[in-house]
């Protein structure tokens, strides 16, 4: 019996991952949901923010490598026109775009709708939260608008990665058929042998670098850090923005001596667990996460988190495993970095164990894949209303 075959439509994907998260998310997805489904990933044979081509990868074939089956189209004037091209010869039963503002690859597909002789799912990846929407908001709110006069989103699926998310969603497009449905990391719990001393912290960064991560209000706060404590801090993520890095880096050059700040260059994925089992805790004030794999994968690697209110992840304190904190409130932040830098290693330890533990039972992975198969098949069969 043949497996329903889905089209994942994505504009950046592997070997490429400077888009960070929603790759990451992808690649678990298709790993655990393969056996039930055919994919058929279809994407560019470019990075974000690369013109440089893979050049392991030949374009504008299907390929088929370990039963998941791949289009790296060629980045070039007749993009839009092949992949509708792509998708109508493909025949698929679900098409699953995985972008809100992206031309080619969602808002082409859903103005030929029509086309299609299969149901849409529509993952927005947190580009309509109230955050994200901060970034040019009158150009955002303004096609918004005129999307819902041409009835581009109407009669499709979306996607949600959390309630928070569903609401967002429901208040922009009024739609009945959002589906909750977290975004799926299949990484394990473990942490290293780092012995944490006493007074010190290996705090990081792990995501792009972009002005929504809000890392120069990270920075701000550890100007701000008692010198009674060694702190370092270590950036791990793709330069998205040059120039907004440019001011990062003034604002490193005056920091004071008991801070250390350094750049490490971005991970791959099968770098990242390596290289935060020598950390101790997550700073990430982001003005947004639809998900927030990084925090994700500090947890599953024995590091607790230090975060803002603009992610899923809340109640940290409760479960004594991080905090989750107005970005703007700069003491808390200060006192939430000192409280993890005055522990010894014995207190850390168990902190260790009891993020282990926090985020292997909030995954439960076997449920969410249930969940997806459930939720995948009614995409497939029932016409959205």
């Amino acid at each position: 019996m043949s497996k329903p075959k889905i089209a994942i439509l994505t504009q950046w994907y592997l070997p490429g991952n400077n888009a960070g998260g929603p790759v990451k998310s992808l690649y678990s997805l298709i790993e655990v949901l393969k056996s039930s489904f055919d994919f058929y990933v279809i994407t560019t044979n470019q990075d974000l923010n690369s013109s440089r081509t893979y050049s392991e990868i030949t374009p504008n074939i299907w390929i088929n490598k370990d039963h998941v089956n791949y289009f790296y189209h060629s980045v070039d004037s007749k993009l839009n026109s092949n992949i509708i091209l792509c998708i109508i010869k493909l025949q698929p039963d679900l098409l699953y775009l995985n972008s809100f503002w992206s031309w080619p690859f969602s808002l082409n597909i859903l103005r030929n709708k029509a086309r299609f002789n299969c149901n849409i799912l529509l993952a927005p990846r947190g580009m309509l939260s109230n955050g994200a929407l901060k970034i040019k908001p009158l150009k955002k709110q303004l096609f918004i608008v005129i999307s819902k006069l041409l009835n581009w989103h109407s009669n499709i699926y979306f996607q949600a990665s959390s309630y928070i998310e569903k609401q967002e969603i429901e208040a922009k497009y009024n739609s009945k058929n959002v589906l909750v449905l977290p975004n799926f990391n299949s990484g394990t719990a473990s942490f290293g042998d780092r012995k944490k001393p006493k007074n010190e912290l290996n705090l990081f960064y792990l995501s792009r670098i972009s002005k929504v991560k809000n890392l120069h209000l990270a920075i701000n706060y550890l100007q701000k850090v008692s010198s009674s404590y060694k702190i370092n801090y270590n950036i791990y993520g793709n330069i998205e923005d040059q120039k907004y890095w440019e001011t990062i880096l003034e604002a490193i050059n005056k920091l004071p001596k008991h801070v250390r700040v350094q750049y490490k260059g971005k991970l791959n994925f099968n770098q990242v667990q390596d290289a935060l089992f020598q950390e101790d805790c997550l700073l990430l004030p982001t003005m947004n996460e639809n998900f927030g794999h990084s925090i994700v994968e500090s947890l599953l690697s024995g590091c607790t988190v230090i975060i803002s209110n603009n992610t899923p992840w809340l109640n940290l304190q409760e479960s004594q495993v991080g905090f989750n904190l107005d970005e703007n409130n700069e003491n808390e932040m200060i006192n939430a970095i000192e409280f993890y830098a005055a522990m010894s290693d014995g207190e850390f330890l168990a902190l260790r164990k009891k993020c282990n533990l926090y985020i292997s039972e909030k995954l439960n992975l076997a449920s969410t894949i249930k969940n997806y198969i459930t939720n995948f098949n009614e995409c497939i069969q029932n016409r959205p209303k």
